[in-house]
């Protein structure tokens, strides 16, 4: 309580009812899965190819394989369809991938320093760290032996060899290793290399050496080499640590997994099994199923005999995206195939986020309004006989419509089966995604005595949220009566035993929005009256 001790007006700021509840995200993808650069295990994230091409190296040629650069192109295919923010989660087989390394000696030899690559892959073999003396102004008193630490590379050029800066990591001084910029090379990390003091070396042994390098005016060069790409995961294990770290990252929303596919083996089931399970734990996003390229789904045993999860997290497209291989080249490279395969769930993946950004988590993301790009051809036809008992088995077909080109003809989740409830992907995002405000936005409430003025404002934070949901569209009914309820009190949503544990219970209820799936159009013949 404030203190009135004199005479006087006083001012005091009062908080409002209710708390607003800000709407989360609902379309950050992540991909996990193979390349051959960028940090092992450890989410990124981006918000472009050309974020993608920076932290992970550009397309890779992936020659004999009719999928290229699968992590590659379903990330090229997310953002060319519509996706704007998405993680990258690079994913080794355990125990393969060496980074580039180097020692930076002395003309004589000595080894002064180790510098490795700042992850693994053979896209550093080349780097080179340089030491180069720096003159000092001739009105100067000389501060020590300077030398510019530069990694770049070598490039050949009409005159000759030139080194081509493409980061600088500081000046070194050579005269006190203690100070004046040893140590700030010294275990310094940049985003290219990481360099530390040579085993066997100290810090006076190394100023004595650059002292001695400078004198002579020598430049100290460290070329990196025998960097290992390593192998692309094929087990479960190899993603377990990345689904674990993602536990942690709560705004993801559109799981996809590069390379693993349905039908592709015991390994990959398993793989699958792991990130269904991951977002079933988690509760807050959905993962993309592919099946297995090369694969037909002539009838519907032909899918019941693929024994696809039946998650109401789960998502499934087929078939399998064509695009222009931008390896081939007529002249250059004419043994490359024409075109390559692209993930299906990468391509639905960018078409959720064009929808939501532009009509709401609750419709459908499929129909003719944003037909798939990039696409030069699909890997099967899907007419309406396939689609047929596609559809009844939660199978999302891609089509190609007549004057509307290849778009996404479903929207169904994995669990039409098996949990009708949750059959559509926009009835189960649009949960998804009040679930994840409402915790979100009412986080305050942790600690705040459980009484009627809490179960109050909760009410109006939570109905606040709900009705503006309402008006813009995103659920049934047209009163705010018909659409959602939220209900929090004694006798209504807990009983004294529940305060008495310390719990405040909140029930939210909403109408969703189903998608008009089956449009009937009934014609009549009129019959002329005499």
């Amino acid at each position: 309580m404030p203190s009135y001790l004199h005479p006087g007006v006083y001012i005091e700021e009062l908080a409002g009812g209710a708390r607003a509840i800000e709407g989360v995200g609902t379309s950050t993808a992540c991909f996990i899965g193979y390349a051959a650069r960028g940090p092992v295990g450890t989410p990124v994230l981006i918000a472009s190819w050309d974020d993608y091409a920076r932290q992970f190296g550009d397309l890779r040629e992936n020659k004999g394989s009719p999928r290229g650069d699968e992590l590659g192109l379903s990330v090229g295919a997310f953002f060319l369809n519509g996706g704007s923010t998405a993680y990258v989660v690079r994913v080794l087989a355990q125990g393969t991938g060496l980074p580039s390394t180097a020692t930076l000696r002395n003309g004589a030899g000595t080894a002064l320093l180790d510098v490795q690559a700042i992850d693994p892959g053979a896209w550093a073999d080349g780097l080179v760290l340089r030491l180069e003396p720096k003159a000092l102004p001739a009105n100067s008193v000389p501060a020590g032996n300077n030398f510019l630490a530069q990694v770049g590379r070598l490039e050949t050029t009409a005159s000759g060899t030139a080194f081509v800066p493409a980061e600088n990591l500081g000046e070194v001084n050579g005269d006190d290793g203690a100070k004046n910029g040893v140590l700030q090379v010294i275990n310094k990390s940049s985003r290219l290399v990481r360099v530390a003091l040579h085993t066997g070396a100290t810090t006076a042994s190394l100023a004595a050496a650059l002292g001695a390098a400078y004198a002579a005016r020598e430049t100290l060069t460290a070329p990196l080499a025998n960097g290992d790409n390593g192998n692309a995961p094929a087990a479960a294990a190899d993603y377990t640590p990345a689904l674990d770290r993602l536990l942690k990252t709560r705004d993801v929303n559109i799981l996809l997994l590069p390379g693993v596919f349905k039908g592709g083996g015991a390994g990959m089931d398993s793989i699958l099994g792991a990130a269904v399970a991951h977002c079933e734990r988690i509760g807050n996003r959905m993962v993309m199923v592919d099946i297995a390229p090369g694969v037909a789904l002539a009838d519907e045993t032909a899918v019941n005999n693929l024994e696809l999860p039946t998650s109401t997290y789960a998502v499934t497209y087929y078939p399998w995206t064509r695009i222009n291989n931008p390896f081939y080249n007529p002249d250059s490279n004419p043994a490359a195939d024409r075109t390559v395969l692209v993930s299906p769930g990468a391509t639905a993946a960018g078409i959720w986020a064009k929808t939501d950004s532009r009509r709401g988590v609750w419709k459908a993301p499929a129909g003719i309004e944003f037909p798939v790009l990039g696409v030069s051809s699909l890997e099967f036809v899907v007419e309406d006989p396939e689609q047929d008992y596609l559809n009844p088995a939660g199978v999302n077909a891609l089509r190609r419509m007549p004057g509307f080109g290849p778009v996404v003809w479903g929207a169904r989740t994995r669990s039409t089966r098996a949990n009708p409830e949750w059959r559509y992907v926009p009835v189960r995002r649009t949960a998804l995604f009040i679930e994840e405000s409402v915790y979100g936005g009412i986080q305050w409430a942790v600690f705040e005595p459980n009484d009627s003025r809490l179960w109050s404002s909760l009410r109006a934070s939570i109905e606040s949220f709900m009705n503006g949901l309402f008006r813009v569209g995103a659920f049934q009914g047209d009163k705010a009566s018909d659409a959602y309820f939220v209900r929090c009190g004694l006798g209504q949503t807990m009983t004294q035993d529940d305060i008495d544990r310390g719990q405040v219970i909140v029930l939210v209820g909403f109408a969703p929005l189903k998608p008009a799936e089956f449009v009937i159009v009934r014609i009549q013949q009129k019959v002329a009256q005499q």
